[in-house]
């Protein structure tokens, strides 16, 4: 890597890799967005990147968004090589391309991830969001172990705190539901899709969980657990129906006082019946 070259140019390659090495590919138009230059003077970060790493972009004229793609000799040098590096440098530098070139929430960082997909993965199905496309995969499943062909239309990504999960409608179920990014291989276009984010209501509608310390508790201790997440009293958690129940699970909310101990979950929901729609499993501890 060459070290005399300036901070700007530096922090341009930088996005020039993450969209390369996650998102399949870079273009001048894509790039202005992170920067808010014209496209016409972005491109000539492009054109220097490849001057400086010869052979390790090439252009894909045939691909309908016409994109800098990387060849077999391509390796990030100005990045870190995990997923939530890219994650948090999109937030942190330009919502504004995610929201023009994927659509509003298709990334959502609600819930802290603490494990990364594949590149390999992410590059179709973001690919694949950016053109309404469907993609199919080869996925395993509980019920599939060995897994099965699948044809899906993705059109976000969240993670769970584990895992980082698609959101996608799934031809084979005739539904719009969730798959583990880390359970997916074999990934390829699979022509333009007809189901869309805005046809997810569970994606689209968001539900406010309320929350409160366990009842079974004594006052001392109910507010001493409220205290372990800056609350006094009861409070509320707002999020995207589709990740409700990712949301209980990870803060460990007991789902019912009545069958929940109060040690195994010091909080608990008390609007449970107002969001019981959206979540996967009925009422219980």
């Amino acid at each position: 890597m060459n070290t005399s070259i300036s901070n700007q140019l530096k922090s341009r390659f930088k996005a020039i890799e993450y969209m390369v090495h996650w998102e399949g590919g870079v273009n001048s138009s894509r790039l202005s967005r992170i920067f808010g230059v014209q496209a016409n003077v972005i491109r000539t970060a492009i054109n220097q990147y490849v001057k400086q790493h010869p052979d390790t972009l090439i252009f894909n004229g045939k691909d309908p968004e016409k994109l800098y793609i990387a060849t077999s000799l391509f390796t990030p040098l100005y990045i870190p090589h995990n997923w939530e590096s890219y994650v948090s440098y999109m937030f942190a530098n330009s919502n504004e391309h995610i929201r023009q070139t994927y659509g509003d929430g298709a990334v959502s960082e609600q819930i802290t991830p603490i494990c990364s997909p594949q590149p390999e993965v992410t590059r179709i199905l973001l690919k694949a969001i950016r053109l309404k496309s469907r993609v199919s995969v080869f996925y395993s499943s509980r019920n599939n172990p060995m897994g099965i062909q699948r044809v899906i239309a993705p059109h976000a990504l969240s993670n769970d705190g584990l895992r980082w999960h698609c959101r996608a409608y799934c031809y084979k179920r005739e539904q719009f539901t969730d798959f583990n990014l880390g359970r997916m291989k074999d990934l390829s276009i699979a022509g333009k899709a007809d189901k869309h984010q805005h046809q997810d209501e569970h994606w689209i509608q968001f539900v406010e969980i309320k929350v409160a310390a366990h009842p079974a508790l004594p006052p001392e201790e109910q507010a001493l657990v409220l205290s372990d997440y800056g609350k006094k009293g009861h409070f509320v958690i707002r999020t995207r129906a589709a990740l409700a129940d990712y949301t209980i699970q990870f803060y460990r909310l007991g789902m019912d006082p009545n069958t929940c101990s109060q040690q195994g979950h010091p909080l608990v929901i008390t609007n449970l019946e107002e969001i019981a729609f959206c979540l996967f499993r009925g009422p219980k501890g």
